[in-house]
């Protein structure tokens, strides 16, 4: 395909849903070779307009011109047909399959008797595997795998389609830093072979390291389209969110107090987690860096009550019952999974709902709930988190990506633990959003809490935190202040489990 060359444009596209418009006149153009990041806030439209490319919405008004021919995508079949391919933040894996079915979902391979060639199968679900960098069994059953995995495969079925047209929406948001880079490299190689891309991420490093040029939405209309080797990464922010964002990170000089939460050799049976020890006192943001696998997660959900663990916790001196969610709650450790949508969030139920499940002890009576107490508590929580919703009765499902965190993290933050664990809490979530959270930790650390933020992002953590710890291969291998690290250092000792220094020094660093 000739570099250049326009392969797909929207023309004038609108979008209703029940009460609200979501794309207003929308035009994008995206070309041969070229790397096109679609750019605002959750909630401008951005997912709507790409899953309308793929075929996945059909507009209300505008054209769909393919190859300078005007089409009309009746469904994903018709995009796949004429070669795009979508990979989205939503997996849609058939989690009962293998990982090779999964890939080849729809175009198994049929032998000379027109059954399915599994052993075929399986050699080309390794071959596109090798490629994306990811070592996993074509045979495992994808319901055994974890988020980040199956992350990947949903990239790998994308890469076996040999697109023309390549939509990401946010389809790094599950993937570690190597990982993401990784993708970021296939993203090249299949730019340079002519493929046109369509990016969408909120990770601003992602826009500037792969694309070239940026259409912005706002409230679902166009803002503008830039070419990003004239435009900063200010200016691009605040054509994204219509303002200035200033302090993005909120940090604040805050008086560490004393320690809080004692772990002392805690560990899993199956040796996911290595026995580890730590210290985090009050007002402090304890940030928690790492690979996949190097433990960090399971020390979250260790804290959190969501595995079974052997050791020592303290919290405010009092011991901590583990493995127990209820109990530890009830000690003060407030925790927020990696995956929201799946073990945070009640989709099918309300925003109040979904604020009140975890008050409900204190709003009930001999099992009746106070719907007054509840209506008074619900609306003062969507007012202080800056919840962004037409009614607290609406589906949460309704809402964008940050306004569902903010649920999550606000029912814990009305009544403030004395420790919050929090595992990405801004994945997937707009620059807006993010610096609101942000706001949120930080208060929570005014108030004396101790904050431990788990994030693969490690510029967010060299941001937000006051010190970094590092885990490898299962246990807690560093711990540095923040203001004397660099991603630099941190990315070493998670791939590594060493400064690179001598044992002496390596030893201070852990201390």
């Amino acid at each position: 395909m000739e570099p250049g060359h326009e392969i797909l444009r929207l023309e004038g596209i609108v979008k209703e849903f029940p009460g609200v418009r979501a794309l207003h006149n929308v035009s994008l153009s995206l070309r041969a070779g070229e790397v096109h990041a679609l750019t605002g806030e959750n909630g401008s439209g951005k997912s709507t307009l790409s899953r309308i490319a793929a075929g996945v919405m059909q507009p209300d008004a505008g054209r769909i011109v393919f190859d300078g021919r005007e089409t009309v995508l009746r469904g994903p079949r018709d995009a796949l047909d004429l070669g795009i391919a979508m990979i989205s933040q939503e997996l849609t894996l058939a989690t009962s399959l293998t990982v090779a079915e999964n890939i080849f979902l729809g175009r198994l391979p049929k032998s000379s008797l027109g059954t399915i060639d599994w052993r075929r199968l399986t050699r080309n679900a390794s071959q596109v595997l090798e490629r994306l960098g990811v070592h996993v069994d074509p045979l495992a059953i994808v319901s055994d795998l974890n988020v980040e995995l199956r992350q990947e495969i949903e990239i790998a079925r994308a890469l076996s389609m040999q697109a023309r047209l390549l939509i990401l929406d946010e389809a790094t948001s599950s993937l570690s830093e190597a990982a993401t880079d990784r993708l970021m490299q296939l993203v090249e190689t299949e730019r340079a072979a002519g493929v046109a891309i369509l990016m969408i991420t909120h990770k601003m490093s992602e826009i500037y390291r792969a694309a070239s040029v940026s259409t912005v939405l706002r409230d679902g209309h166009r803002v503008d389209t830039v070419q990003l080797e004239n435009t900063p990464e200010a200016r691009l922010v605040q054509l994204m969110v219509g303002r200035e964002i200033k302090d993005y990170y909120g940090k604040r000089p805050i008086a560490i107090g004393d320690p809080v939460l004692d772990v002392q050799d805690v560990h899993t049976p199956m040796g996911m987690l290595k026995p580890t020890s730590l210290q985090v006192h009050r007002g402090e943001i304890l940030g928690i860096a790492g690979l996949v696998g190097s433990g960090k997660t399971e020390f979250g959900k260790v804290l959190g009550g969501a595995v079974a663990a052997t050791g020592s916790v303290r919290v405010a001196g009092k011991s901590v019952p583990l493995g127990n969610p209820r109990m530890i709650r009830e000690a003060g450790i407030g925790y927020v999974p990696d995956d929201r949508k799946s073990a945070a969030l009640f989709l099918t139920r309300s925003v109040a709902e979904n604020f009140s499940i975890y008050w409900l002890r204190r709003l009930s009576r001999l099992g009746v709930i106070n719907t007054r107490r509840e209506r008074a508590k619900v609306s003062g929580a969507i007012e202080t988190y800056r919840v962004v919703t037409r009614s607290p009765a609406d589906q949460v499902t309704t809402l964008s990506g940050g306004n569902q965190q903010k649920i999550v993290l606000g029912r814990i933050f009305v009544d403030m633990p004395n420790v919050l664990v929090l595992s990405e809490p801004t994945r997937g979530i707009d620059i807006g959003a993010k610096s609101e959270i942000y706001r949120m930790l930080h208060q929570a650390a005014q108030t004396g809490t101790a904050v431990i933020v788990i994030s693969s992002e490690l510029q967010e953590l060299l941001g937000i935190s006051d010190r970094i710890a590092v885990f490898h291969e299962g246990g807690l291998c560093a711990q540095i202040p923040a203001d004397q690290a660099d991603e630099e250092t941190i990315a070493h000792l998670a791939v590594t489990g060493s400064a690179g220094l001598d044992e002496s020094t390596t030893h201070q660093v852990l201390n």
